[in-house]
Parts: C-alpha cells; sequence; structure tokens
C-alpha cells in the first residue's frame, strides 16, 4: 500500500491521541523474586481453547517488556512426555468507550502477569512457570490441565500434499477469503463490531491488520510507549478483535510494521521523524539501516515478537506473522541486509512459537524483491498490485512471474484500481475489479482471494460484501490440494458467421509505466487499418511523461487510423502529478483539438497525487484515415487508463477467457467476456458487446458422468445444471451461451473415486 490517502492518515491519527495518557511508566518494581500464585482460567479445557493463567509475579524490573531485565515463561510436558514452552507477558485491563463517534480506551487497575496456552491434543497436560530477573530464577508448583477432544479446525498450515494452497490441522482445505481492515480510525474496536460480522456473513474468513506505525489502532509502539515498550492500550484493543475474530471463524493476519516508520517525512506516507525509534523521539534509529542491524534495536524487535507470541500466539484466529507491510520502500532499502534480518528473525520467531503460526512478508512492488521472496523462512510469498486494468490477467501474471510462489503458497496482500477509495467508488462502483479478482483467483492457483485496501472508504459505503458471499458460495465443499489439483485445460471453439465484422468501441490497453529508460518512454506509434489489424512500434504507457521533470522519458503517442466512420477519440485520465502537474493536448492531422492544461495548485510544497483530473477527454474524428497525437506538454506525468475509439472495426471472435481449478474428482470454471473489466464496465458503465456462442472442451477429466452446476456469479446462486458425459478421450464439453459478464460452473464426478 504505498500510496496511503491522507484523510485515512488523519483518522487514525485522531484515534490514537485521544485516548488517555498511557501509564507505562508505573509498572517498574523492585521487590524480591517470587511467584506467589498461579491461577488458572480453568483446569478442564477442549483443544484449542484459550487456557489463561494469571501470575502473581514479584520481581525487580523497570521495564516489563525487556527480556533482559525480566522474562516470564510456562513450559508444558504433554501426555506422550513432550516438551514445549511459550512466554508469559505483561498485561493491562481496558475499557473503552465512544464518545462524539471517538474510541477512548481507559485502563483499569494494576498490570499484570499473564500465560496464555491453547493445546493441540487431549490428555494430560503438565504447565510449570518459572521467571528470571537479575537476581536469578525462581518456579511455581506445577498444574495439571486436562485437555478434551474437539472437533476444531485448527491453525492455519501449508497444505501437507500441496504446497501452494493452505489447510488447517484437521485437514479442511482453507482457502482465504478477505481483505485488509487493517485500522478502525477513530471508532477503533468499535468499528470491527460493524465491519467483521459482515464478511463472516459472506464467507470471509481472512483480515489483515496493522500494529505499526504509530497512529494505527493496534500500533504496539507509539510515541506514549517508546520504542522499547509496548503500548497496552493497544494491545488491549487487538485482543479484542482477536477475540472477535474467534468468535466469527475467521483468520487475521498480524503485519508487525510497515515502511512508513523507517520512511522520511519528506517522502510520501513516510513517517520516520515522527516515530518512536527516531533519536528525536527517543529512540537509536539514527537512520533507517539501523533498524535492521543496531543490536539495540535487533534486541527490542526480538523481545516485541516474545510480547506477539506470548499474546495472541496461542489463538488459531491467527493465521500468520507479517514482519513488514511493503519493506522494499523504506528510506535506503539494502536488500542483502533487509534478506538477512529476515531470515534471522523468522528463525528466532519460529524458535520461540510453539504452535508454528506461518510467517510472511511483503513488498510494494509487484515484481517483489526476488532474493527476500526465495527465503525458505517464509513461508507464504505475498505480492501487493495497484492500477491493473485486466484484473482476471495481470493478477495472475504476477504470481507466474514469481519464482519463489512455484512451490508456496501465494496471495496479493493487497490490490486495487487507485489509491483513493473515493476515486475506487467512483471508477469502479459495482466492484467489478474485485469481482473479477475473486472469480480469477482459483484458476491462478492462489492461496486466497486478492484483498482489497480500501476496506472503510469501498467496501463498507459501497455494500459489497455481499461479492465475498457470492464468490463464497461457489467454491464452498471444493478441496484446494487434493489429488490431481491443476489448472484446467481449455479450448475455445466459435460458430462461424458470413456477417461483415461489426462497428464497436475498441480500447488501445496501456502497460504499467516507469521513471525509467524504456521503449515506451519515448515518442510511439500506433496503426490501425480498416480491417481492425493494429501495429504498435512500441507497447503505450500508462504514465505520459512532461518536458520538465523526466523530460528524457517525454513519450508522446500517435495514432494512425483508418476509420470506416466517423467517430470520437477518448483519452482516459486517471490522475496527475503532485510535483508540477500536467498537459493534455489531442491534436488530429496536426491541428489542437483538445488543449487541457492539469496544474499542481501548489507545485512542489506538497507532492500527493492529483485526482482532481480524473475523467474522460474527448475529440471529434470525421471518416477516413487520421493522425492523432496524445501528448503531455506539462511539467510531469499523467497517469492514464488507455486509449479508446467509440466506433471502429471490433474483433469479429469477442475473447472468451476460460480459468478454472480441478481435481480428480471436482472443478470450478469461470468463464468471462475479458472485455467486461472495470475500466469498461465499471466506471463508464457502457455496455460491453457479449462473446458469441461457444463451445468450451475442458481436457484430462477422468471418462464417467461429470455433473454441471450452472452459476450466477453476481447472486452466488445455481441457476442450471446439466449432466454430460466423458468419452475416453478425457474432454468434457460445455456449451456456452452468448456471455454478458461472466458464468461459473461447479463441476462433480458422479461417481468420484
Amino acid at each position: 500500500m504505498n500510496n496511503l490517502v491522507r484523510h485515512a492518515l488523519t483518522a487514525a491519527i485522531v484515534s490514537t491521541t485521544t485516548a488517555s495518557a498511557n501509564p507505562q511508566d508505573t509498572f517498574a518494581t523492585h521487590a524480591p523474586l517470587a511467584i506467589r500464585n498461579v491461577t488458572p482460567s480453568t483446569t478442564r479445557i477442549p483443544c484449542f481453547k484459550q487456557l489463561e493463567l494469571d501470575v502473581d509475579l514479584a520481581a525487580t524490573y523497570t521495564n516489563p517488556f525487556d527480556s533482559k531485565q525480566i522474562t516470564l515463561d510456562a513450559t508444558v510436558t504433554g501426555p506422550d512426555g513432550g516438551m514445549w514452552s511459550v512466554p508469559g507477558f505483561f498485561y493491562q485491563a481496558c475499557t473503552r468507550k465512544l464518545a462524539n463517534e471517538t474510541e477512548t480506551i481507559t485502563p483499569v487497575g494494576n498490570g499484570q502477569w499473564k500465560v496464555r496456552l491453547s493445546f493441540a491434543s487431549p490428555g494430560k497436560h503438565t504447565v510449570a512457570i518459572s521467571a528470571t530477573d537479575a537476581s536469578g530464577t525462581v518456579a511455581a508448583q506445577p498444574i495439571i490441565i486436562e485437555v478434551v477432544p474437539a472437533d476444531v479446525p485448527g491453525m492455519a498450515r501449508v497444505h501437507p500434499t500441496d504446497p501452494r494452497y493452505l489447510a488447517t490441522d484437521r485437514g479442511d482445505p482453507l482457502f482465504l477469503i478477505g481483505a485488509n481492515v487493517c485500522w478502525g480510525g477513530k471508532r477503533g474496536t468499535l468499528s470491527y463490531d460493524e465491519w467483521l460480522p459482515k464478511y463472516a456473513e459472506n464467507g470471509g474468513n481472512f483480515f489483515r491488520v496493522w500494529l505499526a506505525p504509530p497512529w494505527t489502532t493496534f500500533a504496539l509502539n507509539t510515541l506514549e510507549s517508546g520504542a522499547a515498550r509496548i503500548d497496552l492500550r493497544n494491545a488491549w484493543r487487538l485482543d479484542y478483535v482477536v477475540q472477535r475474530a474467534e468468535e466469527l471463524g475467521l483468520h487475521v493476519m498480524l503485519c508487525i510494521d510497515s515502511f512508513n516508520i523507517i520512511r522520511s517525512t519528506k517522502r510520501q506516507h513516510g513517517s520516520y521523524e515522527d516515530a518512536p525509534y527516531h533519536p528525536a523521539r527517543g529512540g537509536t534509529v539514527a537512520k533507517p539501516q539501523d533498524y535492521f542491524s543496531r543490536d539495540d534495536v535487533l534486541t527490542a524487535y526480538r523481545d516485541r515478537l516474545r510480547y506477539l507470541v506470548a499474546r495472541y500466539g496461542y489463538s488459531p484466529s491467527v493465521l500468520a506473522w507479517e514482519f513488514w507491510n511493503e519493506v522494499d520502500i523504506v528510506d535506503d532499502y539494502n536488500s542483502r541486509l533487509v534478506t538477512r534480518w529476515h531470515r534471522d528473525m523468522a528463525r528466532f520467531l519460529r524458535n520461540i512459537d510453539p504452535w508454528k503460526h506461518l510467517v510472511t512478508t511483503s513488498t510494494a512492488r509487484a515484481s517483489g524483491d526476488a532474493r527476500l521472496d526465495r527465503l525458505p523462512e517464509l513461508d507464504v510469498v505475498q505480492t501487493h498490485h495497484y492500477q491493473a486494468r485486466d484484473m482476471a490477467l495481470e493478477l495472475g501474471r504476477d504470481r507466474d512471474k514469481k519464482r519463489a510462489a512455484g512451490n508456496r503458497p501465494h496471495f496479493h496482500g493487497e490490490f486495487g484500481i487507485s489509491h483513493s477509495g473515493k476515486t475506487t467508488a467512483k471508477l469502479d462502483p459495482a466492484g467489478v475489479h474485485l469481482h473479477n479478482g475473486l472469480y480469477a483467483s482459483v484458476g491462478q492457483q492462489q492461496a486466497g482471494t486478492p484483498m482489497t485496501w480500501w476496506w472503510d472508504s469501498y467496501i463498507h459505503p459501497q455494500g459489497l460484501y455481499t461479492v465475498f458471499g457470492a464468490f463464497a458460495r461457489w467454491i464452498d465443499g471444493f478441496q484446494f490440494g487434493a489429488s490431481g489439483t491443476v489448472p484446467v485445460s481449455a479450448q475455445i471453439e466459435f460458430r462461424k458467421s458470413d456477417a461483415p465484422p461489426a462497428l464497436g468501441e475498441v480500447e488501445f490497453p496501456v502497460v504499467r509505466g516507469s521513471w525509467k529508460p524504456a521503449p515506451f518512454n519515448r515518442p510511439g506509434k500506433v496503426t490501425a487499418g480498416a480491417n481492425g489489424k493494429v501495429t504498435q512500434t512500441a507497447p503505450l504507457s500508462n504514465i505520459l511523461h512532461g518536458l520538465r521533470n523526466h523530460a528524457r522519458l517525454h513519450n508522446p503517442a500517435t495514432f494512425d487510423l483508418e476509420l470506416p466512420e466517423a467517430t470520437t477519440f477518448t483519452v482516459e485520465v486517471h490522475s496527475v502529478s503532485g510535483h508540477g502537474g500536467a498537459h493534455l493536448q489531442i491534436s488530429v492531422d496536426g491541428n489542437v483539438a483538445l488543449d487541457k492544461d492539469m496544474p499542481d495548485p501548489d507545485d512542489t510544497k506538497e507532492m500527493e497525487t492529483l485526482y482532481g483530473y480524473s475523467g474522460s477527454y474527448t475529440v471529434d474524428v470525421p471518416a477516413g484515415r487520421h493522425m492523432i497525437k496524445v501528448e503531455n506538454i506539462g511539467k510531469d506525468w499523467a497517469q492514464l487508463e488507455g486509449y479508446r475509439i467509440a466506433e471502429f472495426v471490433a474483433m469479429a471472435e469477442t475473447p472468451v477467457r476460460v480459468v478454472g481449478l480441478k481435481n480428480d474428482n471436482q472443478a470450478l470454471v469461470w468463464v468471462q467476456n475479458s472485455l467486461h473489466t472495470w475500466g469498461r464496465a465499471g466506471k463508464r458503465k457502457r455496455t460491453v458487446p457479449a462473446t458469441p456462442a461457444s463451445t468450451v472442451m475442458l481436457a484430462d477429466f477422468a471418462p464417467g458422468e461429470w455433473n454441471a452446476e450452472w452459476w450466477d456469479t453476481v447472486a452466488g446462486k445455481v441457476t442450471d445444471t446439466s449432466l454430460t458425459t466423458v468419452g475416453k478421450n478425457g474432454k468434457l464439453r460445455i456449451d456456452l451461451p452468448p456471455i454478458a459478464w461472466d458464468t461459473a460452473l461447479r463441476i462433480r464426478r458422479q461417481d468420484p473415486q
């Protein structure tokens, strides 16, 4: 999420600054070391339920979060004699209150020590508590806990037979369906009371929260706590949300750090100078790389990991520890240093986490960092991708390009079409890009759906929870990772027609641009004849560079068009540089037909991307051959969604995209009219021509009878069923009607083996 919107930051900052002062300086104590009492919440508990032990501990320390001063540990001996241990943690009870739509967290009573456990297997377990300070170590009398069997999923794991997918301890396939729900804004945890049930009601099973930077709802290190202590109010908030996830059957990925904390405030969304790690704020990170190399900073980070495992590790709802959000855009990013840091911290975390939760991290660039991605210590590979025009195509390409994803679970931890939730709602109010991203993910061998970033300003206000619900009902019961799980192989056949090609809207797509020399960062030419055949000297970039800031990359696009009828030519602008603005000019046969200055109101003072110029810029073009030139003569860049002609020779056969997944006994198949993207059908609500009737032949199905359910993907329900017989050639035939948007099939073998 390399472009947070300012309003989201402001709302979150308000949430933290209105809470009462953090009383953590009162936690220093000086007393002879002793464990005076250990009180378990129960002595008989089902598998994977939380057992909490209150520990009455006397000791000498000034910082209860510093493992060099004080540690509390529990050692568990199972019925088979196996032993494991987990840290204890310092806890502060709190209450919450909402006033003026703002949550306030108030500490209650004095802090206390706790241990949290959960057990994977039934039987008698012995729990021995010990504590260590500078004076030595003491131990309490062991406690016997009777663990009874429970038919529950357990923890999330890499699938035991197919490492591209996830499963639970019980063996259930776990395909992740969800979104980012990273902070709660001014309403804090009360926002989650509203959001989380809606995801659960609609088949969601996964969300992500942030534990940094300091202004977030669940920040563990804040300006009040400092870099070496835990903000216990926010830890209480996280308790609340994790426990709500448990009640609702949701999994949560805890993202520990975000790039903001060591990215300068002089850069977009940086908060380094305002983070508790900066020397001016009491920290010792004099330069960003110190975060990955200073001994005291590394020690404090390990203590934070100890705290996370101690307080939240017990929970089956914790899907994964995510070290970083978009670590590759911190200041002075050093791949070797950061990769080594991840290796060492992952090994440490694995050693102290007896439940062995999944471990992952993320980068901002869709290409990732190959050195970091291939670390064997990371269980899950992630990608973030913004501004894809064709979600069903581009997200699959991301996974294919990452070699590390070939034998590990992969999903998109963030995706979107804009770096603003409000803009996203304007561009795609119905959630076409969300819908397409979800359905395509199955056939792309993803471990879960791509996770939209805009939960509070898009999903919730637009009421798009039902998109998840329709998808979840379609995939329900499919055994991801079962024997023979492979993408479907499809061959499409169209009926032939002697009718002349129809005139229709044609788009010239753009590729992701850059600020480096490239074939698309120089003048290019597109030639399109009356028969619809198109040739290009280079791909068209979605970044149209101006004449000042990157003059060497200036890349006007020229279109040599043979038009059978009078029509219009349109340039779709997405956004404009906040560091100088842009100036769009469209010329027809050398004459300026449109001249639109897009200035930056404050030029270099603020560098926020400008969305006020988003829209369609159209010129009339008569029939015949014409030369159209599109140029940015302004200071900096304009970002485009593409170019289009209203009436031109459309392709004789509208493309049909077929993606899906099959195993020995089941298949999920999604059939999409590939022209039905958010850019065409979402923002402009234009009618996309339906595909012609066609036949799809699916290969490598076992001979015998297969039942196909036809699904309405918007309503999320079966509309028809059909029975198909597969012969010795292994071909399963599906006759498709014309398709306006998409259809989905759930196919099952009648006599499963």
